[in-house]
């Protein structure tokens, strides 16, 4: 499956959810992944740029190291 913008799970969309909607999203490629649950979500900027609980823009509870949990 090709789609012209992004891609989230099997269907096409013209946009990820990088700065609303719900869940916060990052972009690989073309395809949408959602940030990993113990990332804030941020309102008007990026909540992630990853998957991992390390790739948070701020975390929702605390921060260990590099990641948030």
């Amino acid at each position: 499956l090709s789609c012209r913008h992004y891609r989230r799970r099997q269907l096409c969309v013209a946009a990820c959810h990088f700065l609303h909607g719900e869940p916060r999203e990052f972009a690989q490629g073309s395809e949408c992944f959602e940030c990993h649950p113990e990332c804030e979500r941020m309102e008007g900027s990026v909540t992630c740029n990853g998957s991992g609980a390390d790739a948070c823009t701020r975390c929702a509870h605390v921060r260990d190291g590099p990641h948030c949990v």
